[in-house]
């Protein structure tokens, strides 16, 4: 589906060089979910070439959202996501991935990560296409711990679906999970920005950097 809306004649297409296909799908998924009529075109092209999605990954398709999540930490059956922007109505999501675990994509827990989510097989799940944004230092996954608590006391960890989606709420309202005084700002080596997911390996060494 992604290699049609690549062929879409609205798709910016890369001025000069090569795009690694994992970036090129990336911004394809991207493209699509901000021009929904490019993601009807290119299921009618599907279906046009006696190729269509299956209901159930047409439906999950269409559930996709995608932005910055914060990727906590790991249970035995799912990962923990939250979104990188608190606010008074907390929420977690219990995330699962398709084929290969978050972990083995990254190499650690405690990222934020640039991903899309979906409703698959009655559970969430990432679509495999994440980008690393930055790592958390200890004072902000002790904050998002506690906004994962919050979220659950109110009865909004997901596990099977998204929720609705919400007007974000006002600059005055939204802001990052505080940390207490006496937690100190992430070093430059506590958050380190990189572009794409590396090797497992990759990631741990520039880790202990």
């Amino acid at each position: 589906m992604l290699v049609e809306v690549v062929a879409h004649p609205s798709f910016p297409k890369p001025q000069s060089g090569e795009v690694p296909y994992l970036a090129l799908l990336t911004q394809a998924r991207d493209w699509m979910l901000e021009h929904p009529q490019v993601l009807q075109d290119a299921l009618a092209a599907l279906c046009q070439a006696h190729e269509p999605l299956p209901d159930d990954v047409q439906s999950a398709v269409t559930s996709m959202r995608a932005g910055r999540w914060v990727y906590l930490r790991d249970t035995a059956h799912y990962s923990i996501l939250l979104p990188v922007t608190a606010h008074e109505c907390a929420q977690a999501y219990a995330v699962k991935s398709l084929t290969t675990r978050l972990r083995d994509m990254t190499g650690c827990s405690g990222l934020v990560l640039q991903t899309a989510l979906m409703e698959y097989a009655g559970g969430i799940v990432t679509d495999g296409l994440v980008g690393t944004v930055a790592y958390l230092g200890p004072g902000y996954r002790e904050s998002y711990g506690e906004y994962l608590a919050k979220a659950k006391a109110q009865g909004q960890f997901y596990q099977t679906r998204l929720p609705a989606v919400t007007h974000a709420p006002s600059p005055g309202q939204a802001s990052k999970p505080s940390r207490s005084p006496a937690t100190k700002a992430p070093s430059v080596k506590a958050v380190k920005a990189v572009k794409t997911v590396k090797a497992a390996k990759a990631v741990k060494a520039v880790k202990k950097s």
